[in-house]
């Protein structure tokens, strides 16, 4: 610590500490914190950047990770609801709720995509569910195919030998994820059993995304 007696307005200079002088005559004293500290080297510094991208990248991974367990969370959620109502249905009126035009793909959900685009909201199919309860509006998705709940009406499907024409698909994001729900189908096609992986395409046409086929038991369609 050093000791300046200033008795001007001029400035003052005295071997590495600089002093404004007040006015009159003023005694005051200064600790030059920064003598002899050392600066941050080109390669600290960039050790520090390097740090930082890893910790944002670890940050947009977990981040991207919790938005994906979320949005499929919603889906199989919507896709459960819509297997309940047809169920509900079947109890009901002792058939599956009919489509308008005898469509065998149509969307459940307001919007909805299959492998090459989109697909139909077929009024009179949520109609149907409607008298039974609310079916779901829509869900997460992402890109203009895949996405949404579809019914899915094959009149030649045979599940273990038993006439279940009637599927529910949709989609999860990533590869290989578990369709949440019992009676997943194990292909694409025609399917004639059920899934062992609980998946029906774990990356359906390279896209990135799971395919889920659900089976809806109940009477076979004439």
């Amino acid at each position: 610590m050093l000791l300046y007696y200033l008795k001007n307005k001029e400035s003052c200079v005295l071997g590495k500490f600089p002093l404004t002088a007040l006015s009159g005559g003023t005694l005051i004293y200064m600790k030059n914190s920064y003598a002899n500290k050392p600066a941050f080297t080109i390669i600290e510094l960039l050790i520090v950047i390097v740090v930082i991208g890893i910790l944002a990248t670890i940050s947009i991974i977990a981040y991207n990770g919790i938005t994906q367990k979320a949005n499929n969370t919603a889906i199989i959620s919507a896709a459960n609801n819509s297997i309940k109502l047809i169920e509900a249905y079947i109890a009901q009126y002792g058939e599956y709720p009919r489509t308008s035009t005898g469509n065998y793909v149509v969307c459940i959900t307001n919007q909805c995509a299959g492998s090459s685009g989109g697909l139909t909201f077929d009024t009179s199919l949520n109609n149907n569910l409607a008298r039974v309860g609310t079916p779901p509006q829509g869900v997460p998705g992402s890109g203009d195919n895949r996405k949404g709940i579809l019914y899915l009406y094959t009149p030649d499907q045979f599940i273990n030998d038993e006439s279940q024409p009637v599927m529910i698909g949709y989609w999860l994001e990533g590869q290989n994820k578990s369709c949440g729900l019992p009676s997943v189908l194990y292909s694409t096609a025609l399917s004639t059993s059920l899934s062992t992986t609980g998946y029906t395409d774990g990356n359906h046409s390279g896209s990135g995304k799971t395919l889920c086929r659900v089976s809806v038991p109940g009477p076979a369609h004439s």
